[in-house]
């Protein structure tokens, strides 16, 4: 059995506020501030006679990133953020045709594409939710490259990745997937949902703080993509310093073409330790239970709320309707309450330190400015 309290005192910010913005930035786990700690402070007293050391430390975080999306460790690229990830999968994809996406994207998950000239068709929701027979209907014979988020940043509606995946499959449509707003929060089986690439940072869910994302490359594509760069690292042995090698890794750490981001690659995996000490599928629950309460309790008061309510299209992100929504987000801060706005309303998402006191307290605050 969880105690959630305990986990709830670990969050210093959990006690000062009534924090509702894990989708937009999330309050630094307490394990991956101690990662990142224990190397500054091996840096200050060893300098860089820890080299081995880290480098093997590295290698156990990307282990522990494989084991939480089921992938191979080498299909694991360690990159800053998910802007970073998607624009190497476009460089990648160069060529390959062209590109259908959701018309409420993350920008992250758009402009490399655009940028590349890639011919991108964006299909627009109903009521809130991309089906798979949405998609099938808006996809064309030119439609080479399937790109969505698991879970959207701006409704909170949940992608069904598996069926689409399958379909994908079916069809030998490339499958890119922005899991920044699921990973840490909802199982990720790249297996399961045929995914060919994935991208996310880890400064939103798996609250491992900001400069560390993840790229997963299906390793069916080490053979058939031109990585877009390479370094001293991208080499099969390094530790040669030969300058006219091309002796490449040929996997997803070729991409990684310098020295490591060391605190922030530890600090996520001390954030996954954290999870997993926790258990996934206790974090699950509890955010689930914790946004049912929330839609209840919106509900009850007749606020209108634009997310799709389908339990399956469900995530840890709620959006409601209403005027004036920056106003809303800035008068509920002065109240150390604290959500964010998306281009369709007032963002509140939920994490393993909030409880229902909070929410009681938010839908309190929220009810006698928009009602």
């Amino acid at each position: 059995m969880v105690n959630w309290e305990n986990i709830r005192k670990q969050f210093p910010a959990a006690e000062k506020y009534a924090y509702f913005n894990i989708a937009g930035g999330a309050p630094l786990s307490p394990k991956a501030a101690n990662e990142g700690k224990r190397f500054y402070d091996e840096m200050l007293q060893e300098a860089d006679t820890y080299w081995e050391k880290w480098l093997e430390r590295t290698e156990e975080t990307r282990a522990k990133v494989a084991r939480f999306l089921n992938a191979d460790p080498r299909e694991i690229c360690f990159t800053l953020n998910t802007s970073h990830g998607m624009n190497l999968v476009a460089d990648m994809l160069k060529g390959k045709g062209n590109v259908l996406t959701m018309d409420d994207e993350f920008p992250s998950s758009t402009i490399p594409w655009l940028h590349r000239k890639y011919g991108v068709s964006f299909m627009k929701p109903k009521d809130g939710a991309y089906t798979l027979s949405d998609i099938e209907r808006h996809a064309t014979a030119k439609t080479k490259i399937l790109v969505t988020s698991h879970v959207q940043y701006s409704t909170g509606f949940r992608q069904d990745i598996v069926e689409v995946g399958k379909w994908c499959k079916k069809r030998k449509i490339i499958f890119v997937v922005n899991a920044t707003q699921s990973f840490g929060a909802f199982p990720v089986d790249v297996r399961k949902a045929h995914i060919d690439f994935l991208v996310f940072s880890g400064y939103k869910w798996p609250m491992a703080g900001y400069g560390v994302g993840v790229l997963y490359i299906n390793k069916k594509w080490f053979r058939d993509v031109r990585f877009p760069v390479a370094g001293w690292n991208s080499v099969s042995v390094p530790e040669l310093k030969d300058n006219r090698s091309l002796d490449l890794k040929k996997d997803a750490r070729e991409l990684e073409v310098g020295c490591p981001n060391f605190p922030n690659i530890f600090a996520l995996g001390g954030a996954l330790d954290f999870l997993n000490k926790i258990g996934t599928t206790a974090v699950e629950k509890k955010i689930s239970e914790l946004d049912d309460y929330l839609v209840q309790k919106l509900r009850k008061e007749n606020v209108r709320i634009v997310t799709p309510l389908y339990k399956q299209c469900r995530s840890g992100i709620t959006v409601i309707d209403t005027k004036h929504p920056k106003d809303i987000v800035r008068r509920l801060a002065k109240k150390n309450i604290i959500v964010s706005t998306t281009p369709r309303g007032v963002r509140i998402s939920l994490s393993v330190y909030n409880n229902r006191s909070d929410i009681d307290k938010l839908v309190s605050g929220l009810v006698k400015l928009v009602c």
